[in-house]
């Protein structure tokens, strides 16, 4: 699992498929995420809602959309929109993870497909690459676009979306992704799972999870493409 076979298994992939929060940017580096989180409970609460402690604890805005699939498809789809719209705020002042556009210019040199498998919006992934200028870098982007959020990862409904329009064999396939349920989807689908630990004690979590391979930075991957 060092990075020097990480490197070796995405430079032998034929489709590079990269998370977008985490291996791409840091979406919340500028607007928090527990501040969007709070913003989406207080849209409940609002609407009369009578929110567990769980979720008016929770600071993670996803977890609080996949609660609003219990409350009905109005409350849902509110919930989706709000969310939507604080992450096309959110890309304007998020930070690069160093090495990515280099890794995602490096595959595209090398004729590998490049595909963003993402549980943020298209709109957000898409405002994104645009703003940095990586849109044309790369050739899909299968994100969120649907007010299930069952549908989210780990899920697979994502990845073997993507997989079904590159035309991709799994096992020539190689997902890099930074959360537990990243790992999870490729050993639902066949993907190589490279797990990118880019906080403190995520190393050991990403291997448990089912990581192939674990690297620390971006820059790891650097020349593998």
């Amino acid at each position: 699992m060092t990075a020097r076979t990480a490197a070796h298994a995405v430079r032998h992939a034929r489709h590079l498929l990269l998370d977008f929060d985490g291996p791409i940017c840091d979406i919340f580096a500028g607007l928090p995420a527990p501040e969007v989180a709070a913003s989406l409970r207080e849209l409940l609460a609002a609407s009369g809602v009578d929110l567990p402690l769980s979720i008016r604890e929770q600071d993670d805005p996803m977890e609080v959309f996949r609660f609003s699939a219990g409350l009905g498809k109005g409350l849902n789809h509110a919930v989706l929109k709000a969310l939507t719209k604080w992450e096309m705020k959110a890309t304007e002042t998020s930070r690069p993870t160093p090495g990515a556009v280099e890794l995602i210019r490096q595959a595209r040199h090398a004729g590998r497909s490049v595909t963003i498998v993402s549980n943020n919006s298209v709109d957000a992934v898409t405002a994104y690459l645009t703003r940095h200028d990586l849109l044309m870098d790369v050739d899909h982007i299968s994100a969120r676009a649907d007010a299930d959020p069952e549908l989210m990862k780990p899920h697979p409904h994502l990845v073997q979306q993507a997989l079904a329009w590159l035309g991709a064999i799994p096992s020539e396939s190689v997902l890099i992704g930074d959360s537990e349920s990243d790992m999870e989807v490729c050993k639902r689908t066949g993907v190589v799972a490279v797990g990118y630990a880019n906080k403190p004690g995520k190393v050991e979590r990403l291997k448990q999870a089912g990581a192939d391979y674990v690297v620390t930075t971006i820059h790891d991957l650097l020349g593998a493409s």
